[in-house]
Parts: structure tokens; C-alpha cells; sequence
């Protein structure tokens, strides 16, 4: 679509003109309208004088002369009447403005004609008489310029005819009275003609103005309008502010509300860590007041053996990149008004603010954490001596008793030993794989790390569950293994993580059914696999296999037994060796669960003892 011009160029010069001449139609139009209400006047006047001019001249001129003037001074006029008439009753008469102008200027050079005549063929010998006809034809000449004002020509139309055939006839009559009284009406035509171009300049300009005025009242009619709907406009524009604002504070004083009464503190400081404002809480967990801190470094909050290490981090993050500064878990040591040191959790995200950096800090005392999970921790080291010493204990006794040892144990006697030991072996793995768990979330794992053959370690795990695969119906087998598979691990945790694989496998197999287990190079690694023909594992639990406690959100564990951990923390062993574990299936075909793990080289030490992180 093509733009507007802008104002004054020259695609507005048809407009323009356009404008300007239907203004002068309009003048044009209103003239004429002017020429026809102007009218009656004149032609009252007509017809008084002609019978004035009759009676005067009865004695002196002959009658028939003075009557056939009349007739024809009286048709002319009744002519002009009806055309006053039907003007006046015409709808669209200004539309046809020309044509009512054409028929006016014919009528009226026809009325002069008529005067004119009365010039010569009613001007008698007498003096007195003819200085009354020339005083009759000049007063319907006055007349008729003021009537005929409006258009200047209509005066010519009328004037011409009516004087100049008594002015030309005056002036060739031979005498000085009559060629001075010739002279005379000459110049008392030039006189009218003169007044009836200044009458009719002024009567145009007053209908110019007029009809100007008329369109500045219609632009300011126009205006006004639109400057009310302007106005209107503003007025909801307004209202809309008003209520938007109304709702900004509203907005504010709830997320002010929400910000003074949460428990976290929240610190705002910009780009170069200089703080900017605090909430009630990190005021009564810095023990600031909120005028103290604004306008200082954020290290101010740290203590001072640390604050060389944090200072300018944040404006080295935000310059190069680099570090990590945003997000939420950062456990730091702060330090308080009293100069009190606690632990801390830390985070903090960035967002613009009229276009200007703004950090926000997230800052949560976890003191009462630390103290639970020193607690946890001492509990969990009491349970690690507490608890895995008896249920060994009993655990053995129950074997001895099931063996017979002791006095001879009736069929059923032995059918309930054997239930209690399972159930003991099982309450005693449990245990030991939360306090494993624990230990590897905590990071105090320790690996007993040493030179080992991956092969045998397996085969031995495999023989070690093959009779308790056996009472489930489900066969182990040991497809394909390599005679030296060296790797640098501690033996009892790989052998957990190959139990709970092999336990796993067996506990979801189809009865009867069997489980294959293989060890195999795969790239600088060694692979371990363990495959079972299962119904393989939901879609909805792929994601979530190796974390804690996924299996209990996913399988009915009444049916199958665990808690889910188990796949958690051999993940957790597996990655402390450096490897990796996972797993593909085939629903309804095949499962097969793999770990990895790398070679080991002579230059590796013989034992080391690693504590994971």
C-alpha cells in the first residue's frame, strides 16, 4: 500500500484545486440565489415607474406609444416574475446555477432594452418632461445597481441598454442643454457601472468569507470532535493507567508481602557485587539492619579468611563466563553482624532490570541441617556396628541350626530355619545397602582399591548365586568370558554391584527361564553384562531406573520384593571406579543390564585406598 505524501507536495495540488473551484461554483451559486431574492424589489419598482412615467407623458406623448411601452414593460416583468418562481420552487436550483444565470441575463439586457426604448420614443420636446424621463431612467438605474450587485454583469446588462440610447440621442441633438445633459449621463453611467464593480467585488468577498468561515466552522466542527474523541480517548487511556498502576501496586505489595515473609533471605546487589537491598529474613540471618548493608560488597557477608577467594567473582563470571556463580546449591560459610561464622546455602540468578543487571541472592542458614546430619551421620555409624554384627551372628547360628547342628530339627523345624535365615539374609542385605547409599551420598565411601581379575570375580559371584537362582527356577549362565580381565577396583563392591545385577535378572524372569552373564572387551574397558528374558522395563521408568527408590514408583514391590535402591547404588560404585553402567531392553525379548570398566596397566599402583567425593 502506497504512504500518504506528506503535506504541501504536489500530489495535493489536485485537491486543492478541486477544492478552490467548487468554492467558487458555490459563490457562483449563491450570487445567482442573490440575483433572484433580489429581484421583487426591482420589479415593484418597474412597474411603479412605468406608470409614474405614463402618467407624466400622457399629455405629450401619444397614448398608443405609452401603452405599447407598458405592454411591453408589463409582459417583460411578469416574465421575469415567473422566473423568480420557478427558481425558488426548483429543489436542485444551485446545482443548475448556470442555466438560472443564462435566463437572468436575458431577461434583464431585455428589461434595459425596454428602458432604453422608453428613451427614445417617450422623451418629448419639453424640457421639463425630459429632464423627468432622465430622472426616471436614472433612478432605475440606481435601482438597478444596487439590486444587481451581486454579479456586475447583470448591472451592464441593464444599465447599457437603458442609458445609452438616451445618452447618444442627447448628445446629437445639436444643443449645448441637451449635449450637457449627454455628457452627464454618460458620466453618470460610468459613475454606475464604477459603483456596481465595487458593490459586487464586496458582495463576492463577503460570500467568499462567508463560505470560508463556513469551513473553518466545519474544520473546527471537525476539530472539536475530534479533539472530545481525543479527549474520551485519554480519558480511558487514563483510567487504563490508573488501573494498570492500582494493579502494579497491588502486585508489588503482594510480592512485597511474599518476599518480607518468607524464610529465605533474599540479597539484591548489581553487577559488581554491591548490595542493594535485603529482605526480613537475610536481616535476621546476617543480623543487619536493612540501612547497613546497602552500597557495600557483598564479601562483607563472608568471612574474612574467604573473602580474598569470592571477591571480584561475580564480575569475573559476568566477563568472561566462567565459574559458577548462578543457580542454587552453593554451599558457602557466611559471617554475621556479630561476626559469628554459619554455614550457608547459596544461589544466585541474574534478570534485567531497566536495562540493568540485577543479582539476586538466595541465602538459606543451614546450621540446623549440618547439626541433623551429624546426627544421621553418628546414628548411621552406630548402625553399621549395631546391626551388622548381630544379624551376622544370627545369620550363622540359624545355618548351624538348619544344618543340624545341635539336636536333630523335625522337617518343619528346618522349613522355618530356613525362613528365618532368608529373611535375616535379606534384612542384613537392606541394611547394608542403605548405610552403602548413605555413604556414597555423604561422600565418605571408602574404596579398598587393588589389582584384581575381573573374570574370576564374576565367575565366582555367579556360582555364589546359582543355587538361589535355582530355587527360584531360573538358570545362570555364563556365556563367554575372557581368562584376564585386569582391572584396578575393590573386589567386594564390584561383587555387590554384580549381585544385585544377577538378583535383579533372576527376580524378573519368567519361571522357568534363564539369565546369561558374559564379560567382554568393549573398546580400552571391560564389560560386564547380565540379560534376563523378562517382561523388560516400562517406558515410564527409563529415565528414572538408577535413582533412588525409582523402583518403588514404577512396580508393585509386594510382587517382586526391594526398595529400589539397589540399581542406585551400584551406579554410585561403578562411577567411584571411573566406569560407567546401563542398560537396553527389548519388552517382552530381553534386558540386558552392563557396566564398564577400564583396564588395568602395570603402571597402576598394586593397592591405594580412595575416599569418594
Amino acid at each position: 500500500m502506497t504512504a500518504d505524501p506528506p503535506p504541501g507536495t504536489t500530489s495535493e495540488l489536485p485537491a486543492t484545486m478541486a477544492s478552490k473551484d467548487a468554492r467558487r461554483s458555490l459563490i457562483r451559486a449563491e450570487q445567482v440565489r442573490l440575483l433572484y431574492a433580489n429581484l421583487s424589489g426591482g420589479l415593484l419598482a418597474s412597474l411603479f415607474n412605468a406608470l409614474l412615467l405614463i402618467f407624466v407623458q400622457r399629455n405629450v406623448i401619444a397614448h398608443s406609444v405609452l401603452w405599447m411601452w407598458f405592454a411591453a414593460v408589463a409582459g417583460i416583468t411578469l416574465f421575469r416574475y415567473v422566473l423568480q418562481r420557478r427558481y425558488f420552487a426548483e429543489a436542485n436550483a444551485a446545482a443548475n446555477s448556470l442555466r438560472w444565470e443564462t435566463w437572468f441575463s436575458l431577461s434583464t439586457a431585455v428589461s434595459g432594452l425596454a428602458w432604453g426604448a422608453a428613451g427614445v420614443f417617450l422623451f418629448p420636446r419639453e424640457l421639463a418632461h425630459q429632464v423627468f424621463v432622465v430622472f426616471v431612467l436614472a433612478g432605475m438605474t440606481a435601482g438597478a445597481v444596487v439590486s444587481y450587485s451581486a454579479l456586475v454583469r447583470m448591472a451592464l446588462y441593464f444599465v447599457l441598454p437603458a442609458l445609452l440610447p438616451l445618452t447618444v440621442r442627447l448628445l446629437f441633438v445639436g444643443q449645448s442643454m441637451p449635449f450637457a445633459m449627454g455628457m452627464m449621463s454618460f458620466l453618470f453611467i460610468v459613475l454606475m457601472l464604477a459603483t456596481a464593480q465595487r458593490m459586487s467585488v464586496t458582495t463576492s468577498n463577503s460570500l467568499r468569507l462567508r463560505f470560508e468561515n463556513s469551513d473553518l466552522v466545519a474544520v473546527l466542527a471537525r476539530e472539536k470532535s475530534a479533539t472530545e474523541e481525543l479527549n474520551r480517548e485519554l480519558t480511558r487511556e487514563i483510567n487504563e493507567r490508573v488501573r494498570i498502576e492500582e494493579g502494579l501496586r497491588e502486585s508489588e505489595a503482594r510480592m512485597r508481602a511474599v518476599v518480607d515473609s518468607v524464610l529465605d533471605g533474599i540479597i539484591t546487589m548489581d553487577e559488581r557485587g554491591v548490595l542493594e537491598s535485603m529482605n526480613p529474613a537475610a536481616q535476621r540471618i546476617f543480623g543487619y539492619d536493612a540501612a547497613d548493608l546497602p552500597g557495600q560488597h557483598f564479601s562483607v557477608l563472608l568471612p574474612e579468611a574467604e573473602r580474598d577467594e569470592y571477591d571480584g567473582y561475580i564480575e569475573n563470571y559476568l566477563a568472561t563466563r566462567k565459574g559458577k556463580v548462578l543457580g542454587f546449591g552453593l554451599e558457602i560459610s557466611g559471617q554475621r553482624k556479630d561476626r559469628s561464622v554459619f554455614p550457608m546455602e547459596l544461589g544466585i540468578s541474574e534478570m534485567m532490570l531497566n536495562r540493568r543487571r540485577i543479582l539476586i541472592g538466595i541465602v538459606r542458614d543451614i546450621t540446623e541441617r549440618r547439626r541433623v546430619e551429624h546426627v544421621k551421620n553418628q546414628f548411621i555409624s552406630a548402625m553399621s556396628h549395631e546391626l551388622r554384627t548381630p544379624l551376622t551372628a544370627l545369620i550363622g547360628s540359624l545355618s548351624l541350626l538348619e544344618e543340624g547342628v545341635g539336636d536333630e530339627i523335625s522337617p518343619n523345624g528346618k522349613s522355618l530355619l530356613a525362613i528365618a535365615r532368608n529373611n535375616t539374609s535379606r534384612l542384613a542385605r537392606l541394611i547394608s545397602n542403605i548405610l552403602d547409599m548413605d555413604e556414597f551420598q555423604s561422600g565418605t565411601a571408602n574404596l579398598e582399591l587393588q589389582q584384581l581379575n575381573l573374570s574370576v570375580l564374576v565367575a565366582r559371584a555367579v556360582e555364589d548365586n546359582r543355587s538361589l537362582a535355582a530355587a527360584s527356577g531360573v538358570t545362570l549362565t555364563l556365556e563367554s568370558i575372557i581368562e584376564e580381565a585386569p582391572v584396578y577396583a575393590d573386589g567386594a563392591r564390584l561383587t555387590h554391584v554384580v549381585d544385585h545385577l544377577i538378583s535383579n535378572a533372576v527376580k524378573f524372569s519368567p519361571r522357568p527361564g534363564s539369565v546369561e552373564i558374559k564379560v567382554e572387551e568393549n573398546d580400552s574397558n571391560f564389560r560386564v553384562s547380565v540379560t534376563d528374558h523378562g517382561p523388560g522395563i516400562q517406558q515410564e521408568l527409563r529415565e528414572h531406573i538408577f535413582q533412588t527408590f525409582a523402583q518403588t514408583e514404577f512396580f508393585d514391590t509386594t510382587s517382586h520384593g526391594g526398595v529400589g535402591i539397589g540399581l542406585s547404588i551400584a551406579r554410585a560404585i561403578v562411577a567411584a571406579h571411573g566406569g560407567t553402567i546401563g542398560f537396553s531392553t527389548v519388552p517382552s525379548v530381553a534386558t540386558c543390564f552392563y557396566f564398564d570398566l577400564p583396564q588395568w596397566h602395570d603402571s597402576a599402583p598394586e593397592s591405594h585406598e580412595m575416599r569418594t567425593a
